[in-house]
C-alpha cells in the first residue's frame, strides 16, 4: 500500500471558507479515479499550538503504479490548475509505503 499526504498553505488570495469548494471537488473527483483506495481532506482543525499548513490531503493506493495514475490523471490536473494553483502559499507532498 502507499499513502500519499500533501500539506497545503493558502496564500492571501483564497476566499475564506474555500475549504467547503475543495472538500466538494475532490471528494468528486476521487469518485471518478479507480485507483484511488481511500481519501480524506480537510482544512486543519486548529488545534496545535504549532503552525500548521491549512489543507490536508490523505490519499491511499495499492502501489505506486495506482498513485502514478492519480497523479497523471487529467482531471486531477484540471482540478490542481482551477482550483489550487492561484491560492497556494507552499505544498509539501511525500509518498510513504506500508
Amino acid at each position: 500500500m502507499l499513502q500519499h499526504v500533501v500539506a497545503i498553505t493558502w496564500n492571501d488570495q483564497v476566499p475564506a471558507n474555500y475549504h467547503q469548494v475543495i472538500d466538494e471537488v475532490l471528494r468528486d473527483m476521487v469518485k471518478q479515479i479507480k485507483t484511488v483506495r481511500s481519501y480524506h481532506c480537510g482544512p486543519d482543525l486548529g488545534v496545535s499550538a504549532a503552525t500548521n499548513a491549512n489543507y490536508l490531503i490523505a490519499a491511499t493506493f495499492d502501489d505506486v503504479a495506482g498513485w502514478r495514475a492519480y497523479d497523471e490523471d487529467p482531471l486531477h490536473n484540471e482540478i490542481r490548475a482551477k482550483y489550487f494553483k492561484p491560492y497556494i502559499a507552499s505544498r509539501t507532498a511525500s509518498q510513504i509505503s506500508y
